[in-house]
């Protein structure tokens, strides 16, 4: 693309000696230096080889070659600080356009009930999928900051862990095992288990689990979402993979079900790229995911 020749100050330089009649008014009016207004219009003038003003003592008249071209030097301008202004509007929160994604709406939704109250002016469009499909999101630019479950931060993202979380079997209320309240990894092959998606952050680190233990579960359902898991357990299709904080105490339908020793912990984190960190809808995003909850 060719690169423009003129600079937005040059442009606003003539508008201003164009219509306040002088270098010294226009030098007060844009806030320049009156050397440095009088070098940028010899400048120009130089480079275009021929004069934009009419000079009459000590006052500087727009010629005909300029005078035609103010309306749209003017326009210009005028888009050029809307521009200015909109962007700003982002940087103070004043507006602006948020893209997040989460893996877990149980943890989420308060830092995000706590963002609109205090940044109403700030669009959010959030997203549900699993930790990995949301690692791939952020990586590729389609989302701004994604709160997701892994084992450990990947490198290359600057995370914050909001919280950590137990991997437990989620199990129908009112069940055997659910009674039981806790079981053993050599017992999980006898299991029907009901899973997340692939990108599910949990079930990866849950069948990493099972596999450097040696143990092979009996095959179940791949389910797309939480709710849907939690629904096929409370069916009595087969028993979930979840995190403790996911299962309410008093849930009516399902109860958290220990496994191990040894226990499975994963954390949950806010995460962003680095050059996206410290702009201001995700900077405030991230001061509020490290506040406690209320």
């Amino acid at each position: 693309m060719r690169k423009p020749e003129l600079s937005l100050v040059q442009l606003a330089v003539l508008e201003a000696v164009a219509r306040h009649g002088g270098i010294g008014t226009a030098a007060q009016a844009i806030g320049l230096s009156q050397p440095s207004v009088s070098n940028h219009v010899s400048q120009i003038e130089g480079r275009l080889r021929t004069r934009l003003f009419d000079r009459q003592g000590n006052r500087f008249v727009a010629n005909a070659r300029l005078a035609v071209l103010l309306p749209k030097i003017q326009a210009l301008l005028a888009l050029s600080d809307e521009v200015d202004a909109h962007l700003r509007g982002h940087e103070e929160l004043t507006g602006g356009f948020l893209r997040i994604g989460y893996s877990t709406h149980q943890f989420v939704m308060g830092v995000l009930g706590r963002f609109i109250a205090r940044h109403p002016a700030v669009r959010i469009e959030a997203r549900s999928a699993g930790s990995y499909e949301l690692l791939a999101s952020l990586r590729r630019g389609d989302i701004e900051a994604a709160f997701i479950t892994l084992g450990t931060p990947e490198p290359g993202l600057d995370a914050l862990e909001m919280r950590r979380e137990e991997v437990v079997l989620m199990a129908r209320r009112g069940s055997d095992l659910a009674r039981r309240g806790s079981i053993g990894w050599e017992e999980i092959g006898a299991l029907t288990l009901i899973r997340r998606e692939e990108g599910s952050g949990t079930r990866r680190a849950f069948d990493a689990m099972v596999t450097r233990l040696g143990v092979a579960p009996a095959r179940g359902l791949d389910l797309g979402s939480w709710e849907s898991m939690r629904e096929a357990v409370a069916q009595g299709l087969g028993l979930g993979i979840a995190m403790r904080g996911e299962i309410e105490p008093d849930d009516t339908r399902v109860a958290a079900v220990r496994i191990g020793p040894p226990q499975l912990e994963l954390g949950h984190y806010l995460v962003a790229l680095p050059e996206l960190r410290q702009t201001a809808q995700v900077s405030a995003l991230y001061a509020l995911a490290a506040e406690p909850a209320a």
